[in-house]
C-alpha cells in the first residue's frame, strides 16, 4: 500500500486531515469537508449484559472514489481484498490512538474500551465500508441504566452521524439495532444541537485549520441504550 494512502487514512480517521491530503477541495471555505455514516448495533451476553457496540462506517461516495483511485494504484502484485484489509488495519491501529472515535457512559460515567475486533472493509457500491468490534472493557448490566455513546471526529473535519432519511431528518430503523438485549430495552438517537456560535465557527474553518480542541463534540449525536431495572 502507498505511503500516501496509508498516510491520507491514518489523519483522515485519526486527526481529520487526510481529506486534504488527498487533494480534496469542494469544501474548502468551511467545515466540514467529508461525511460518514454510521450505524451501530448493541452486543448483549448470554447473561444480559451489553458487551460490545459493532460499528459500521459508509464513507461518502467522493472520499471513497479518491481511496479506491488510490488502492487500484498500489504498483505490487496483491488482490484488492488484501488491500482492502491492509487498509482496515491501518484505519484500526489510528483509531486506537483516538479514543475509536468513540465515547461511551453509563449514567454519565464513562467506561473504558477494550480493543477493536473483527474489522472488515469492503465496497458495496460506491461507498467504501468499515466495519468493527468496539467491546467493553467489562460487560456491563443496563437494567435501570441510560447507555449514551457519541461517534464523532474531535475535529469536526469529517461530519458522522447515523443513518438516516433522504433529508436527513429521521434516523433509519437500522442506524441504532440491539442483539440478544433483555425484554424491554429501547433505544434512541438524539440529534445534536450545536450552539449558533459553533456552527459559526465551524463554517469560517479553512480547511487548513484545526479550530478549538474537540469541536465535534457539539456537533455529535447521542445514541441511546435504556434496560427497564
Amino acid at each position: 500500500m502507498s505511503q500516501r494512502l496509508q498516510r491520507g487514512w491514518c489523519l483522515s480517521l485519526g486527526i481529520g486531515l487526510g481529506l486534504s491530503m488527498l487533494g480534496w477541495s469542494p469544501l474548502a471555505s468551511a467545515h466540514p469537508h467529508g461525511w460518514v455514516d454510521i450505524s451501530v448495533r448493541g452486543e448483549f451476553d448470554a447473561q444480559g449484559r451489553l458487551e460490545a457496540l459493532r460499528q459500521q462506517w459508509r464513507m461518502d461516495p467522493f472520499y471513497s472514489q479518491v481511496v479506491m483511485e488510490e488502492l487500484a494504484s498500489v504498483d505490487d502484485d496483491s488482490s484488492m481484498a488484501v488491500r482492502l484489509d491492509a487498509l482496515g488495519g491501518e484505519i484500526r491501529n489510528n483509531l486506537a490512538n483516538q479514543h475509536n472515535l468513540t465515547w461511551i457512559d453509563l449514567d454519565g460515567r464513562e467506561l473504558a474500551q477494550a480493543e477493536v475486533v473483527d474489522t472488515n472493509t469492503e465496497i458495496d457500491g460506491e461507498r467504501l465500508v468499515f466495519e468493527f468490534v468496539l467491546p467493553l472493557a467489562q460487560p456491563v448490566a443496563l437494567g435501570g441504566h441510560l447507555l449514551r455513546y457519541r461517534v464523532f471526529d474531535p475535529t469536526y473535519y469529517i461530519e458522522m452521524v447515523h443513518e438516516a432519511n433522504a433529508d436527513g431528518s429521521q434516523p433509519l430503523p437500522e442506524a441504532l439495532t440491539l442483539d440478544r438485549a433483555p425484554p424491554g430495552c429501547t433505544t434512541r438517537i438524539v440529534k445534536a444541537k450545536p450552539d449558533p456560535q459553533k456552527v459559526m465557527e465551524a463554517a469560517m474553518l479553512d480547511k487548513s485549520d484545526t479550530g478549538e480542541p474537540n469541536l465535534g463534540r457539539f456537533f455529535a449525536e447521542t445514541g441511546e441504550i435504556r434496560c427497564p431495572g
